[in-house]
């Protein structure tokens, strides 16, 4: 780690612990008040103090229930009825953006906040809404270099208004410090193997295949953290196991614990979790259905990537929305093209890319951004806008190819070199017809209850399981869940048989299944 210099003075110090004495003898004299309720910071060029809030932890092995985090993990999850909110038009959630951020606001803070700041990334054009919250906990380094290099070093959010983007950030920071481990998560400590089937196997969600793992030096000599691959997992070695909750059979089941919750290095089994299918939303019912739409999103857009199939336009004229045309205004403003593709698979959720190249140079810089939902025109607000978190890393490049954000190889290489002709897979297939909003069937459902009913018996109907970790953290109260489907597939490179060589010959999308040699060889890299 980088070690900061003291920026202080002894003089300024010696202000700081007299004030500090000065406290304490106030409390001790029965003289309370607000700043004994927090954290006071001195600034010592205006001599002005400023109180930070702190809160107990209610969780707290002294003053508190240690067992708190344990008992909700436990226990079964039963979703309950959550109406939707009126008004929200970016994913028919049980608060809105703006009753979210009044909320939980709060946990906003430079000095005690669990999220330092929420501001607007760098190089953000003004026609879109992108906002930054701080380090990734998912996405660890150790480095000064790495975190500089990284495209998914910071956590993040976007909308179509600063309120909703705010409020994504805010949500995707509060997930990944829920879902980093703090030693209060209950663990079995057992082998695979005589767990019975009440364990799920880790390579039923990781899918890395084989031959991968033979070959796992090379994929990790890159050192990139998406690509990385573990050692084969040890059915006959005890780990750590953490249940989690099968709405499909209505029963526990159990996952290694370093599949489950991010850590700070390298746990001893040598697998490590990753953020696919990790949510923050307005109820727990909302962010097991965002967590799902991930999973359905991410498996979507590995089946189209790595097969490099060819997939419909989406007719983005024909969603009569306002808000595209002003998009694509801004995006030709600066000289780019947009369009989106259909990539709904076999599920039958609505799933689009949104893509955009520069078309007044050479290297067309090519950005992306993918969104699912069952309501299609959520499913493309989502991609739109995700895209344009993507902008302000390419928003300043020069002639000469410098002026990047970002130095990550996989990215820049993309951006040099992937154009729209060498790349025909991201452009529509113009042999089949643009999808409008009466292409896919939409019933909206007023609760979210029904949405978490659709989603199990849509899994069940495949011969799927969804299984849900509540990783909501006490101390926040912020509805934070883990959802996985086994078999379901990441969008990084893992290369395990099933869904990713089958699902697209069953679509019709190709005759054969795709060999392992035959996949796409640029890694995404999102």
């Amino acid at each position: 780690p980088v070690r900061r210099p003291h920026a202080t003075l002894p003089a300024g110090r010696a202000v700081a612990t007299h004030l500090a004495v000065l406290e304490a003898a106030k409390w001790l004299a029965g003289a309370r008040g607000a700043s004994h309720d927090g954290l006071t910071t001195l600034d010592t060029v205006t001599l002005a103090t400023t109180t930070h809030p702190t809160a107990r932890l209610p969780q707290c092995a002294v003053c508190g229930d240690p067992r708190l985090t344990a008992r909700r993990i436990e226990a079964p999850f039963v979703p309950a009825s959550r109406p939707k909110a009126a008004g929200d038009l970016n994913g028919h959630r049980a608060l809105t953006p703006a009753q979210m951020l009044e909320r939980y606001g709060h946990l906003v803070g430079p000095v005690t906040g669990v999220v330092k700041e929420i501001r607007r990334a760098p190089g953000s054009p003004g026609f879109i809404s992108a906002y930054l919250s701080g380090q990734n906990l998912a996405m660890r380094s150790g480095t000064l270099a790495g975190l500089r290099a990284g495209l998914r070093s910071l956590s993040g959010g976007k909308g179509l208004s600063d309120t909703e983007a705010r409020t994504s950030a805010l949500c995707e920071a509060v997930e990944r410090y829920s879902g980093t481990r703090q030693g209060d998560e209950p663990v079995v400590r057992e082998t695979y193997r005589a767990l019975g089937d009440e364990a799920v196997h880790p390579n039923a969600c990781q899918l890395f295949h084989e031959r991968q793992f033979a070959d796992r030096d090379r994929w990790n000599s890159g050192g990139s953290h998406l690509h990385h691959v573990p050692r084969r997992f040890d059915e006959e070695s005890p780990t750590e196991w953490t249940p989690v909750w099968s709405l499909t059979h209505r029963r526990r089941r159990l996952l290694p614990t370093s599949l489950l919750f991010f850590g700070e290095h390298e746990a001893p089994d040598g697998l490590w979790a990753d953020s696919n299918g990790n949510a923050a939303g307005s109820s727990p019912e909302d962010a097991l259905v965002q967590g799902f739409l991930e999973l359905v999103e991410r498996d979507a857009v590995a089946l189209w990537w790595y097969n490099r199939t060819r997939h419909p336009a989406v007719d983005l004229d024909a969603f009569g929305e306002s808000y595209i045309e002003r998009l694509r205004a801004g995006y030709r403003s600066v000289g780019r093209e947009v369009w989106a593709l259909d990539l709904t698979s076999d599920l039958g959720i609505p799933v689009v890319a949104a893509l955009s190249r520069r078309t007044d140079k050479p290297a067309e810089d090519i950005v992306f951004g993918f969104g699912a939902h069952f309501d299609p025109r959520v499913a493309l607000r989502r991609a739109l806008t995700e895209m344009g978190q993507l902008l302000p890393l390419v928003g300043e490049v020069t002639a000469d190819g410098g002026g990047y954000r970002v130095t990550d190889p996989e990215p820049l290489d993309w951006w040099r070199h992937a154009t729209a002709a060498n790349r025909p897979y991201v452009r529509p297939d113009r042999a089949a017809p643009a999808r409008t909003p009466d292409h896919w069937s939409y019933t909206p459902a007023g609760d979210l209850l029904q949405d978490v009913r659709s989603i199990t018996e849509l899994l069940r109907s495949r011969g799927l399981e969804l299984l849900v970790l509540d990783q909501t953290r006490p101390d926040l109260e912020l509805p934070v869940v883990k959802v996985l489907v086994p078999g379901l597939r990441h969008f990084w490179p893992r290369y395990a048989p099933g869904r990713l060589y089958d699902t697209p010959v069953e679509l019709g999308l190709r005759t054969e299944p795709c060999r392992l040699e035959e996949l796409n060889p640029t890694p995404l890299f999102v």
